[in-house]
């Protein structure tokens, strides 16, 4: 097993090189020192490091971005003609990543040592996904590793783009929500009592909205830490219980029945699916595989299952389309063109184009999403504040009335 060692080392010139490496052995780090050009100084296994390496490791995932960066980087060195230790030396150098770091120094280690770019990398499945690991074997395998790793940094620059426009669509609908609860608690809790108590001096009878929002106010004063606390067990029972596969499935097949909503998920998960399946294919992967590995990373529950019953069906000699159509999970146009693409050769290509296709037809549902969400959070929290100054200004209005009758 791998463990993690802080090295000193010092070069003819007198700098020093520091740092922490994941390998088998103190011999293992003293090879990588002298490779870069340095004598050894110190070796020792760092315990608390590799601690502290392993809860970073659980509290931060590896982002798609940076797999796209390693996988372009990679492909062009690659194709250049460098050879393959030499690549990974030079992604090591230029990562700033640490857990991605001391994972390619492994990889390093071992293919070093002669061990396959495919299997070095299935060591860390952390940080390199499956769908990353087949299709390297399968570049391997094939002699295209560098087309390989060029088709996986496309598909890890087009998912990063499809999340982060899921992101920006998202972001500023959420902003408007949190700002305007605050709003809304700020004017129950500090405005709203100001006016009550001006009004409670002079004997005035308060109206009974004025009354309703006061005993609201008063509620939120009285029980605010039992209420922050309610929210954060309620979360955490739903994080709990969402884990249970019976609730997972439940809330998936809701998920996509939703009106107007479920659609948006249902294209999702289909361009998921196509982009990955497309990719995989492009590289080389069987069918099977293909589906074993997309089962894997697809996470609606629905889906996995069209996937499961899918990988059968075809092990009994069906067609992908003939097994998927069944399961109503993907639309009648991406059956009809994944039979096409079966029966005209070029069903990678096909799933290329439906990912295309709903990937863009998301991105416009996003935008609309987020055009329709402003005016609707403004409006309600427009009634809110309307009803708070309503709740303010009719016994100020009747306090002023009696006051000019007087």
């Amino acid at each position: 097993m791998a463990k993690t060692f802080a090295y000193i080392g010092k070069n003819l010139n007198g700098q020093i090189m520091t740092g922490t490496i994941l390998a088998d052995s103190e011999h293992a780090v003293a090879i990588y020192i002298r490779e870069q050009g340095y004598f050894i100084t110190q070796i020792k296994e760092d315990g608390n490091s590799h601690l502290y390496h392993i809860m970073i490791e659980k509290l931060k995932p590896i982002g798609v971005k940076e797999l796209a960066i390693i996988c372009r980087l990679f492909s062009t060195m690659v194709d250049a003609g460098i050879p393959l230790v030499s690549c990974l030396n030079v992604l090591i150098e230029q990562t700033d990543n640490p857990q991605i770091k001391r994972s390619l120094q492994d990889v390093y280690q071992k293919v070093k040592a002669g061990e396959s770019l495919s299997k070095a990398l299935s060591n860390h499945p952390q940080v390199f996904p499956d769908l990353m690991i087949n299709m390297v074997e399968a570049g391997e395998i094939g002699g295209m590793l560098d087309h390989v790793l060029n088709r996986l940094a496309n598909h890890f620059e087009k998912e990063y783009k499809m999340r982060e426009k899921i992101k920006s669509a998202m972001t500023y609908p959420l902003i408007i929500i949190s700002i305007s609860i605050l709003v809304v608690i700020f004017i129950l809790v500090f405005v709203l009592p100001t006016f009550v108590q001006l009004f409670s001096n002079m004997n005035k009878e308060l109206p009974y909205l004025t009354l309703l929002l006061l005993a609201i106010s008063h509620f939120i004063l009285a029980y605010f830490p039992f209420i922050i606390a309610a929210i954060i067990g309620g979360s955490y029972g739903l994080k709990v219980a969402y884990r249970k596969e019976k609730n997972r499935r439940m809330m998936d097949n809701i998920l996509l029945r939703l009106p107007f909503v479920g659609i948006g998920f249902k294209k999702f998960y289909i361009a998921r699916f196509c982009r990955i399946s497309s990719t995989l294919l492009r590289g080389g992967v069987s069918i099977i595989i293909v589906l074993e590995i997309v089962q894997k990373i697809i996470s609606n529950h629905s889906m996995v299952d069209a996937i499961s019953q899918a990988r059968s069906g075809i092990q009994q000699g069906l067609g992908l389309a003939t097994t998927l159509a069944p399961s109503r999970v993907l639309t009648p146009m991406t059956i009809q063109m994944l039979a096409i693409g079966e029966e005209s050769g070029t069903l990678d290509l096909m799933l290329e184009k439906i990912a295309d296709f709903y990937e863009s037809d998301v991105d416009d549902m996003l935008t609309r999403l987020s055009t329709i969400i402003e005016p609707i959070v403004i409006g309600i929290l427009s009634v809110f504040i309307g009803l708070i100054i309503t709740s303010i200004m009719i016994p100020l209005f009747e306090l002023i009335t009696t006051a000019g009758s007087i």
